[in-house]
């Protein structure tokens, strides 16, 4: 057994949404999905709500600052207007919480709505809940463009999307009987949320975010890259796998597992190649804790995960100092606090 396994353990913990955060997540989300589906006129639109993104996939990271509710319009299809669509789910919303202009909590988003439900006086206490209009497009699913000026249209107003799948796929992945677990827990998605953590860390506001890593852990892990029955071996893996995949993504490019096609928005060259040298150098220092001493290799995961506000993610084990050799090649990368990625990822 890896004598840091309880550590990985404490620092899985010390990044999962959990306690009055997961509490209040579940509180806003379930105010929202109950208030929706008591409309009269979103009712006979066949309103049917669904969590998703990373909050839906449990591969949500602390400080876990959004959830994204799927409003899902059962009776309505693509050949629906998406301006009276989206006014009549804002009307829901604004009625009840205010706009924020006249000092209410919901405000209209691209092609979503978010309400707030931070804290007045508590800047640790950022949180809000988006919610995301989509009609039936075949078997899956449609949301309004993000460029409003689409919505006039007859083609292209509607954007296909399949979130849902995705988040079935990931359960799938992470419970399947060949799929690599840690002392009998199931290891994909513990390891989605470490990969996000360190994006988090190295790459801050710059893309690719937290969605295309996901994207990108989901490939390599589906195609029996990724190996191991211990914490440091599968994140140094994936780590290695990601940084590869990224290096590929301008010439063969990453897809989004739900939908079958390639991401969208795309990336420029020069972002993947960015994204792919920072996991390169982080795989290199993974790689090397998986061959040092029990402190020295601690020391190298708590720089590949860094921090959060409830502080350093990676506990160093008893008898290991704060000091010590924790190993070269990460120049260049910031060590910051993270930021939680945005979107519907």
């Amino acid at each position: 057994m890896d004598p840091l396994r309880q550590q990985f353990s404490q620092a899985l913990t010390k990044i999962e949404v959990n306690g009055s955060k997961r509490q209040k997540a579940i509180n806003a989300h379930t105010e929202i999905q109950e208030l929706l589906a008591q409309d009269m006129l979103l009712r006979s639109w066949g309103i049917s709500t669904r969590l998703i993104g990373s909050y839906g996939r449990q591969t949500a990271i602390y400080p876990g600052k959004d959830v994204d509710v799927f409003a899902r319009l059962e009776n309505l299809t693509t050949s629906a207007n998406p301006e009276e669509v989206y006014a009549g789910v804002w009307a829901v919303l604004v009625a009840r919480y205010g706009h924020v202009e006249q000092g209410g909590r919901a405000t209209p988003q691209a092609r979503s709505i978010k309400i707030d439900f931070s804290e007045p006086g508590n800047a640790n206490s950022s949180f809000a809940v988006d919610v995301v209009p989509a009609v039936t497009y075949g078997i899956r699913w449609a949301i309004p463009a993000k460029d409003r000026a689409l919505w006039a249209s007859d083609q292209a107003r509607w954007i296909a999307t399949d979130p849902e799948r995705f988040g079935q796929l990931s359960t799938d992945l992470n419970t399947a009987t060949w799929s690599p677990a840690v002392g009998g827990q199931n290891a994909y998605k513990p390891v989605v949320k470490l990969m996000r953590q360190a994006r988090e860390v190295h790459l801050g506001d710059r893309k690719p975010g937290g969605l295309y890593v996901e994207f990108a852990t989901y490939d390599t892990w589906s195609r029996s890259l990724v190996s191991g029955d211990e914490w440091g071996d599968l994140l140094a893996s994936t780590l290695r796998q990601v940084a590869d995949r990224f290096g590929q993504a301008p010439y063969q490019p990453l897809v989004d597992p739900g939908l079958g096609t390639a991401v969208d928005p795309p990336l420029d060259p020069s972002q993947w190649q960015y994204a792919s040298e920072t996991f390169k150098r982080l795989a290199n220092l993974g790689e090397e804790a998986l061959n040092s001493t029990r402190c020295n290799a601690a020391l190298k995961w708590r720089r590949i995960l860094g921090k959060n506000d409830r502080g350093q993610v990676f506990p160093l084990p008893p008898g290991c100092g704060s000091t010590g050799v924790a190993g070269a090649g990460l120049a260049g990368v910031a060590a910051s606090s993270p930021k939680e990625a945005q979107g519907f990822g």
